[in-house]
């Protein structure tokens, strides 16, 4: 037989059983709809989850916090300098690598202080960061010190008397860094008290704002309470405001004065994939140094999210199960219905491999259907729960819009392709069943 003819007797029969057929599909498309939607339930919060880690972090990235705590006898211990930072550029998937300082300075607004974030790294570390800037510019190589503000900084800055936030316009506020002492914090042996004849450092330096950067209200991510400066433009204000006194965090002779390289309170080593930084992170933490990669979250976030999916599919798998029970059950009964049919056409010529495709094309179609409007169904759906449920869900999660739930592109087409191959295994035992009916056997029967 020819394909168009077996389409033609396939479809025809489905239509002549019209309330057997809608049924029957119909068990198809509860079955789709509870898959679909229950995956997408899954996979919706596996991605939220995803963009707030994503936000929060560098996926990207990993941290060096410190040389390894354990040297071996006669080699000398490793310090957060250039030098050090210079090794970790020729370990493999480094992209970039910089340093950063976390200053211990104080930022202030009239006569409140604040304590926000602050990163020193190279001008060209905080362009690579590629920030989004509402206002202003980010600092290039020679600009004298600027703040590049976070978009939330303001909320650190609170009325000493109310505890209220103080409203701060980050773009024209006079902000202040100020110091808490004359001298840096002693690291050396035999560290003397402080003199109390050392010139003191002003209390307050005027730095300009350079940029301020773009946010969302009640969207926090890991730039929105940071303030970052150039470290070239920062460490010189810095000599100049401690006066041959160590800056703070810097190693110290017994007298107290500056001793030896700058050190750095970490790097930051960013590669090509969040594969490469996972990789690097753990090569790195081998070798006894101290690092960390956010990547650490994510693939817990991963193995948790995988989890709840297969937990919500599979109990929507069940209701396909009796749906594909449904589908056999049809099948086996339009065999019996048919069989004078089949055995005409076996008289005919009919092939036992056009009989055969004929049925798994009927029991195919069945699930085909039912997979597509189940499908439909379930976009419908997914659109009610997000519009319902959705919003209060993210808030809490402190994902963004795409929704609580979510259909990818291949999980809407292997919902239909699944539910057409559970058709077609529905319908191969009826399917069978016609092949082995004798053809005289079949007219007399009716």
């Amino acid at each position: 037989m020819r394909f168009g003819d077996l389409l033609a007797a396939s479809l025809g029969s489905l239509w002549q059983r019209k309330f057997r057929t809608f049924m029957t599909v119909s068990g198809v498309v509860i079955g789709t709809l509870s898959v679909v939607v229950m995956v997408s339930l899954g996979y919706g919060m596996s991605a939220s989850q995803f963009e707030s880690i994503e936000r929060q972090a560098n996926l990207r990235q990993v941290q060096v916090l410190g040389p390894p705590m354990q040297t071996q006898p006669g080699v000398q211990a490793k310090q957060m300098d250039d030098r050090y930072l210079a090794e970790f550029r020729n370990y493999p998937g480094v992209k970039a690598a910089w340093p950063v300082y976390n200053p211990q300075i104080q930022v202030q607004v009239g006569s409140t202080t604040g304590w926000p974030q602050i990163q020193a790294m190279p001008a060209a570390a905080i362009e690579a960061m590629k920030l989004d800037v509402a206002s202003g510019q980010l600092p290039v190589d020679g600009d004298p010190l600027r703040w590049v503000l976070g978009d939330k900084v303001q909320e650190t800055f609170y009325d000493p008397n109310t505890g209220m936030p103080i409203p701060v316009d980050l773009a024209t506020a006079q902000i202040y860094m100020s110091f808490d002492g004359a001298g840096g914090d002693c690291m050396g042996p035999g560290c003397p008290p402080p003199d109390p004849n050392t010139p003191k450092p002003p209390k307050k330096i005027l730095v300009p704002t350079g940029a301020v950067l773009a946010g969302e209200p009640n969207v926090w991510t890991r730039h929105s309470q940071s303030v970052y400066v150039d470290l070239d433009a920062l460490i010189p204000v810095l000599e100049k405001a401690y006066k041959g006194k160590a800056i703070p965090g810097q190693p110290t002779t017994p007298s107290g004065k500056p001793m030896g390289e700058f050190i750095y309170s970490m790097f930051v080593l960013e590669t090509e994939t969040m594969e490469d930084a996972e990789a690097l992170n753990t090569i790195l933490k081998e070798e006894g140094v101290q690092a960390y990669s956010e990547v650490e979250w994510i693939r817990e976030a991963q193995r948790q999210s995988a989890m709840i999916q297969a937990v919500f599919g599979g109990i929507g798998a069940i209701s396909l199960l009796v749906a594909a029970i449904g589908i056999a059950n049809t099948m086996m009964m339009s065999v019996y219905e048919r069989t004078k049919e089949i055995g005409v056409m076996k008289v005919l010529g009919a092939s036992l491999g056009d009989i055969r495709r004929m049925f798994l094309f009927e029991a195919s179609s069945i699930g085909f259907f039912g997979g597509l409007f189940g499908l439909l169904l379930s976009l419908a759906a997914s659109f009610v729960i997000n519009a319902t449920l959705g919003q209060q869900f993210m808030g809490e999660m402190g994902g963004s819009g795409g929704g609580i739930s979510r259909i990818p592109w291949w999980l809407m087409l292997g919902a239909v392709v699944f539910a057409t191959l559970i058709g077609t295994v529905s319908g191969f035992v009826p399917a069978q069943r016609a092949m082995k009916l004798s053809p005289l056997a079949a007219i007399r029967s009716q």
